[in-house]
C-alpha cells in the first residue's frame, strides 16, 4: 500500500503518484471521518465558523452572496451553517454541474437538493441560476478539497473545476477552503503547478488559518 506520507517524501512527484496521494488522503478521510465523527466534524466546524466568519458577515451590514458546496460523504461540511446563512437573509449560492465547468445557482435552505449529473458531484439546488461565472458576484466563497498545505496550495479532485471557477473572483472577494484537521499539512509539501489558484484562508475543526505564500 502507498502511504501518502511515502509519496510526500518523493522528491519528483508525477501525475501517477499525484493520483495515489489523493487516493491514499481520500480513504484516510473515508475511514476517519464516517457516522458519528462525521457529525462530531460537522458541528466542529458550524461552531468554527460562528466564531469566525459571522462576525465579519455581521459587519457587513447587508445581504451577501455566499457561495459554498454540497460535501460528499465524509467531506468536510458546512451545510448546516450555509442553510441558516440562507434562512437569514443571504444568497447562498452551490455549484452544479455544466459540464467542464461549474455553474452556480441560488439555495433557499428550504428546497430540496436534487442529484447530480456529475460524478461526484453530490446534490445540486434547482433555484435561480448565477451562471457559470457566478464567483464573480459573490462576496464569501468557501471552496471543498482534498487538502490543503500551510503554504497556500490546494489538492482538489484532478478535474480543475474550482481552479477554473476561482479565476472569475473579484479582489475584494473573501475565499476560504474547508477541510478536516488531519488534511492540513506543513508548508511546501503538496505539488503546485502553474494553474493552481493559490488559497489565502483555511478552515477545519481546529479553527481559521490565514496561510502563506510561497516563497
Amino acid at each position: 500500500m502507498v502511504l501518502w506520507h511515502d509519496v510526500l517524501m518523493n522528491e519528483s512527484i508525477t501525475p501517477a503518484t499525484k493520483r495515489a496521494l489523493r487516493r491514499e488522503i481520500l480513504r484516510s478521510r473515508r475511514e476517519t471521518y464516517g457516522g458519528e465523527a462525521a457529525r462530531e466534524s460537522a458541528r466542529r466546524i458550524r461552531a468554527q465558523l460562528e466564531k469566525s466568519i459571522d462576525p465579519w458577515i455581521d459587519a457587513a451590514r447587508g445581504p451577501l452572496v455566499i457561495a459554498g458546496y454540497v460535501p460528499v460523504p465524509a467531506e468536510a461540511s458546512a451545510l448546516a451553517w450555509l442553510r441558516r446563512k440562507a434562512r437569514d437573509g443571504h444568497i447562498v449560492i452551490l455549484p452544479t454541474y455544466e459540464g467542464e465547468l461549474l455553474g452556480w445557482r441560488v439555495w433557499d435552505g428550504h428546497e430540496t437538493l436534487v442529484p447530480s449529473r456529475g460524478a461526484k458531484f453530490g446534490a445540486e439546488p434547482t433555484g435561480d441560476s448565477y451562471g457559470t461565472e457566478g464567483l464573480a458576484r459573490a462576496d464569501l466563497i468557501i471552496t471543498p478539497a482534498v487538502a490543503v498545505d500551510l503554504s497556500g496550495t490546494r489538492l482538489g479532485h484532478g478535474k480543475g473545476y474550482y481552479d477554473r471557477a476561482l479565476a472569475h473572483v473579484r479582489a475584494e472577494t473573501r475565499v476560504l477552503t474547508l477541510i478536516h484537521e488531519t488534511e492540513l499539512l506543513d508548508p511546501g509539501t503538496l505539488p503546485r503547478e502553474p494553474h493552481d489558484v493559490q488559497i489565502p484562508e483555511v478552515l477545519t475543526e481546529a479553527g481559521l488559518a490565514a496561510l502563506s505564500r510561497p516563497a
